[in-house]
């Protein structure tokens, strides 16, 4: 008798705790869709993979998630969160991000402008060069690779550098790419409230690119 209480008592807390989870969900979702509501924006709740873009962001680690995408009815472009895990040994680390895909007007070889580490100042020590522009501000803080050193030297036109090295364009905090009619800004995960701030801004950044891109590079 005393173990059939026991297992009973086993199972009703199992069931409590399952049903706390569920409720936490139910609250989150809940959440996400106000917020979203309140910036006019549409959002999916579910979790489901990554785009497949070609992004380096979206390469390492296993269990990929998307969660809370959030975008505009007749958009062009999304936010969400973003999280893989990555395994050494017996250990493993998840990582997280906020990203903001924005479709932009040309099509653009693979670039990435991140900002300046160890590890990409060890390999310009070693010989391999990241692109350079002629602000030794910006090259210190960024690092910048490209399959085509023109289109990366035609994005970096002056008043382009400029930005970048100004704070609103998050002051070295994010990391872009381009692939195709695509840009991806992403950085360190955000609060689910400011998703529909990081949208208008990536949505911003375009206006900031050169018109130039369009001519050399448009479909």
């Amino acid at each position: 008798m005393t173990n059939v209480v026991a297992i009973l008592v086993l199972l009703a807390f199992g069931g409590g705790v399952i049903y706390a989870g569920y409720a936490y969900q139910q609250h989150q979702k809940a959440k996400l869709r106000a917020i979203a509501e309140a910036a006019g924006l549409q959002v999916d709740t579910s979790t489901k993979p990554p785009p497949q873009l070609g992004f380096d962001l979206f390469d390492p680690g296993k269990r990929k998630k998307v969660t809370a995408q959030m975008w505009r009815a007749g958009g062009q472009g999304s936010v969400f969160q973003y999280r893989h895990t990555v395994q050494s040994g017996d250990s493993s680390k998840t990582y997280r991000f906020t990203a903001a895909l924005v479709e932009v007007p040309f099509r653009a070889p693979h670039l990435k402008i991140g900002t300046e580490n160890w590890w990409s100042k060890a390999k310009r020590i070693v010989g391999m060069r990241d692109i350079e522009v002629e602000s030794a501000a910006f090259n210190d803080r960024y690092h910048v690779r490209c399959d085509d050193e023109r289109f990366a030297i035609s994005l970096l036109d002056p008043p382009m550098i400029a930005w970048m090295l100004s704070p609103q364009s998050g002051g070295g905090t994010v990391t872009f790419e381009f692939r195709d009619r695509w840009m991806l800004c992403h950085c360190d995960q955000l609060k689910v409230a400011e998703l529909p701030g990081m949208l208008a801004w990536a949505q911003s950044v375009r206006a900031q690119l050169p018109a130039v891109l369009g001519e050399l590079y448009g479909a």
